[in-house]
């Protein structure tokens, strides 16, 4: 399982702040409602929220869920910078802690977050109807520079699943740009060593990460590292799901 520290946290609050890859989610899953802001959504896994902060400009009311108080900590500073008064943080254990009584909501979106054993264990008794979940649709690491395979398709397991479980539900793959911006050369070369997988930390070198990056002419992130997020948005209709 993913988990945040400070480096990891930084580079990526650059990145959300910088583009409209969350807006431009939150504002699908907003279009699948008649009036969002009479609907309230829970984003399940959270991380450090800033899909939160988005959902939170179309929804009624928003609940955010992670264990990271890490991540936590920062959604908490970026929703007071933003002045987000509709939405709502909670530290939990969603898979492992059985004595957390689980509140029901409109809607619940998983985004890159468990498979669907784990999804089902979460949502079906806190989703009322709409269940949202974001599976990654690339077979390769995004932020690697060798982009090595994937161990495992998580796509292909995750329709097969659903498909056994019987429940109605839509598939639309989508591509939306989440690179990278960096504050200098030395900033690349933490980042793709931060993300390296595998045995390719020996080919990030200068020369090499300069070659990846556009130059922007901007003072502040001088470097761009393009890449965009294959996905697919998997809409479940839960009011199908047995409550046992």
């Amino acid at each position: 399982m993913f988990e945040w520290n400070e480096k990891k946290a930084r580079f990526r609050v650059d990145s959300a702040r910088h583009s409209h890859f969350h807006s431009e989610i939150a504002g699908i899953l907003a279009s699948k409602f008649k009036d969002p802001s009479k609907t309230g959504i829970c984003d399940a896994g959270c991380g450090l929220g800033f899909l939160s902060l988005a959902l939170a400009e179309h929804f009624g009311h928003v609940t955010a869920i992670d264990i990271s108080s890490v991540a936590l900590d920062i959604l908490r500073r970026e929703a007071a910078l933003r002045g987000t008064d509709n939405l709502e943080i909670l530290r939990e254990d969603l898979l492992n802690d059985p004595s957390v009584q689980p509140r029901i909501y409109d809607a619940v979106v998983f985004s890159f977050f468990g498979n669907i054993s784990e999804i089902m264990h979460i949502a079906g008794p806190r989703c009322r109807k709409d269940l949202f979940i974001l599976k990654k649709n690339d077979h390769h690491h995004r932020f690697s520079v060798s982009h090595p395979m994937r161990p495992f398709d998580s796509m292909a397991a995750a329709l097969r699943d659903l498909n056994e479980l019987g429940l109605p539900f839509t598939k639309e793959d989508m591509s939306i740009e989440d690179g990278q911006p960096l504050r200098s050369l030395e900033d690349a070369l933490e980042f793709f060593r931060l993300y390296a997988k595998g045995d390719d930390i020996e080919l990030i070198t200068p020369d090499f990460v300069m070659s990846l990056l556009t130059e922007t002419g901007d003072p502040e992130f001088p470097y761009y590292y393009q890449r965009a997020c294959e996905f697919s948005l998997l809409s479940v209709d839960m009011s199908a799901f047995p409550e046992d």
